[in-house]
C-alpha cells in the first residue's frame, strides 16, 4: 500500500503544473473580458521567481522555412503544423495536408486567434483558424481539428496570382496583394495601350469569412510613379517611387465606390457567376474613378512609417540621414528630442518603432543598447523622455537578435547572442514591462557559430527558437518550463534504486 501510495503522489506532481496551466488557460479563454491577465499573474511569478527552469524537449530540423505563430510551430510550407504537447512534454502533429497538385504550394499564410469573449452574439462559435494563400485560392483550416481539406476555400481571381496575405484588423478583416504587374516602355503606353494596374487588394472580414471588396490599385488614379500598395488599420496606404507613403479613408472609399456587395458562394452577376467560385473568382466590384482625399502624406526611407503614442505622433527615417524623427500626425511638428540616433552608429541593427504593448512609448534598439521612450505633453508642446534603457553589452562581441513583448505576462524580453573565448551563448532576458528591471536571464543553446536568421518567441511557459543556420537549413528549439523539485526528485529515486542491489548482495553476504 505504502508504494502504491507513493506512486500515486508521484502521479500528482507530475501533472500538477500541467493541471493549472491548463486551468489558468481556460479560465482566461472562457473568463469574463476584465479578467485579462489577471490568471497569468500566476504563471508570470512561477517564470521569473519560482523554483522552475527552461528544459530543452523538442527539436526539428528542415531544408524549408519553418513559422511560429499564435503558440503553434509550421513546417513545409504551412502544411505540416505542431501544437499542444504529450506526456513527454513534446509539441504533437496535429495536421499533415498533402498538396492538391504539384505545382500549388501555400504563398502566406495567418493565424486567427479569435477567443470567445471577443466574438459577437449570435455567432457560429468559430475556432482558431489558419488562412493559407496559394496562388489563386484562400484556404481556411481549423486548428484544433485534424482535416486533411479546408473547411473553406475561395477561388481568387482568374487573371490575377496573390501572393501576401495581411491583417488590416488583427483577428477582424484580412488583405490579399496580388503578385506586381510588369510596367509597360513608353512606346507601349504611346500605342494606346490601358493603364497597368499596379496591385489587385482583395479585403475579407473574418468570423465568419466575407469578401468586403477588390480594389483596383493603378497608375491612372494615384500617380505615374505608383508602386505599391496596402490597407492596414481602415487605412489604404500608396507608396511611390520618389519615397511618398500617401494614406486614405478606406471606409471612405467602400462607400463611395463600391458598386454592390457580393456575398461569399452567391452569384453576383446576371450570368450565373458564384463568387468566390471558379471561373471567375471574385469580382473587382470597387472602381476608383478619381484620387481620394488625402488624409496623410510624409516621404521616408524604405517607405516605412509608424504612427502611435498619446497624443499621436509618427516615427520615419528621413531619405537623407542615419536617424529617426519623431513628429506630431496632427500638424508635422518635430517633437522636443524627437531626433532619436544611438551613440555608437550601427546601420545594420538600428530599429525604432512603437511599443506592441498599447502604452504609446517607443522601442529604439541600437547595436546594444535598448531604450524605451515615451511622449509626454504640456502648453509647450510635446516632448521625448526617455522611460528606461537596458545595456546588454558583456565586453564581448554580441549580436541582439530581438526585442519583443509578451503580452498574456506583461513582459519585455531580448534575446542577445554573445561570443567569447568560452563559446557562444545565447540569453534570453526577461524584464518588467513598467520599470526595464532584470527579472530573469535564461541561457539557451547556440550550437551553430553563425546564423542567417534567428528568432526566439516567448510563449507563456513554452521557448520557440528558430534559426537559418545555412542556405536551405532550418532548425527549431523548443524548451519548456518545469519543476526543479521534480527533476531532484527523479534523480533521488534513480540514486536509491541503484543502491538498493549493493545492499542486498552484502546482506547475502
Amino acid at each position: 500500500m505504502e508504494n502504491a501510495d507513493s506512486g500515486h503522489k508521484d502521479s500528482r506532481k507530475n501533472t500538477s503544473y500541467m493541471n493549472t496551466l491548463l486551468m489558468l488557460t481556460n479560465r482566461e479563454r472562457y473568463g469574463q473580458h476584465k479578467q485579462h491577465h489577471a490568471s497569468y499573474k500566476i504563471l508570470r511569478s512561477l517564470i521569473c521567481g519560482g523554483n522552475y527552469s527552461y528544459k530543452k524537449v523538442w527539436q526539428k530540423n528542415s531544408d524549408k522555412r519553418i513559422s511560429c505563430e499564435g503558440g503553434k510551430i509550421y513546417l513545409e510550407n504551412f502544411r505540416i503544423w505542431y501544437g499542444g504537447y504529450n506526456l513527454k512534454n513534446e509539441p504533437q502533429c496535429l495536421q499533415v495536408n498533402q498538396p492538391r497538385s504539384p505545382n500549388r504550394k501555400i504563398e502566406d499564410a495567418l493565424v486567427a486567434c479569435i477567443h470567445s469573449e471577443c466574438l459577437p452574439l449570435p455567432n457560429n462559435g468559430h475556432k482558431f483558424s489558419l488562412y493559407c494563400l496559394e496562388k489563386k485560392w484562400l484556404l481556411r483550416f481549423v486548428l484544433d481539428k485534424k482535416r486533411e481539406s479546408p473547411v473553406e476555400s475561395v477561388f481568387l481571381s482568374q487573371t490575377h496570382k496573390f501572393s501576401d496575405i495581411s491583417w488590416n484588423e488583427p483577428n477582424k478583416s484580412l488583405v490579399l496583394r496580388s503578385t506586381h504587374n510588369s510596367r509597360p516602355n513608353q512606346h507601349v503606353r504611346q500605342a494606346g495601350a490601358p493603364v497597368p494596374i499596379v496591385r489587385l487588394l482583395a479585403v475579407f472580414e473574418v468570423c465568419p469569412l466575407k469578401f468586403v471588396g477588390m480594389i483596383k490599385i493603378t497608375e491612372e488614379v494615384f500617380g505615374k510613379d505608383v508602386v505599391n500598395a496596402v490597407i492596414s488599420q481602415g487605412l489604404l496606404i500608396t507608396m511611390h517611387q520618389s519615397g511618398w507613403i500617401r494614406m486614405y479613408s478606406f471606409d471612405q472609399i467602400v462607400e463611395k465606390y463600391r458598386k454592390f456587395e457580393a456575398k461569399l458562394y452567391e452569384e453576383f452577376d446576371t450570368e450565373g457567376n458564384i463568387c468566390g467560385d471558379l471561373p471567375l473568382g471574385l469580382p473587382c466590384n470597387i472602381h476608383i474613378t478619381e484620387c481620394p482625399p488625402v488624409l496623410f502624406e510624409v516621404r521616408c526611407a524604405q517607405h516605412i512609417v509608424d504612427v502611435g503614442g498619446f497624443p499621436w505622433h509618427y516615427l520615419i527615417s528621413p531619405l537623407s540621414q542615419s536617424c529617426f524623427r519623431v513628429c506630431n500626425l496632427s500638424n508635422g511638428q518635430l517633437a522636443k528630442n524627437g531626433i532619436l540616433s544611438m551613440d555608437v552608429t550601427n546601420l545594420d541593427t538600428d530599429k525604432a518603432n512603437f511599443f506592441g504593448d498599447d502604452s504609446g512609448r517607443i522601442l529604439f534598439v541600437g547595436a546594444t543598447d535598448v531604450r524605451l521612450l515615451k511622449i509626454s505633453s504640456d502648453d509647450a508642446g510635446c516632448k521625448i523622455d526617455q522611460d528606461f534603457s537596458i545595456d546588454l553589452s558583456r565586453n564581448t562581441k554580441m549580436t541582439i537578435h530581438n526585442v519583443d513583448y509578451e503580452d498574456d505576462l506583461d513582459l519585455l524580453y531580448t534575446s542577445a547572442v554573445y561570443h567569447d573565448p568560452e563559446g557562444t551563448y545565447n540569453i534570453l532576458n526577461l524584464y518588467h514591462n513598467t520599470t526595464g528591471a532584470l527579472l530573469r536571464a535564461i541561457r539557451l543553446e547556440e550550437p551553430w557559430q553563425e546564423v542567417y536568421e534567428h528568432r526566439v518567441h516567448l510563449d507563456l511557459d513554452t521557448i520557440i527558437k528558430v534559426v537559418k543556420p545555412s542556405p536551405g537549413r532550418y532548425s527549431c528549439v523548443m524548451y519548456r518550463l518545469c519543476s526543479n523539485i521534480e527533476e531532484t526528485e527523479k534523480s533521488h529515486k534513480s540514486n536509491s534504486k541503484q543502491q538498493k542491489p549493493d545492499r542486498r548482495r552484502r546482506s547475502r553476504r
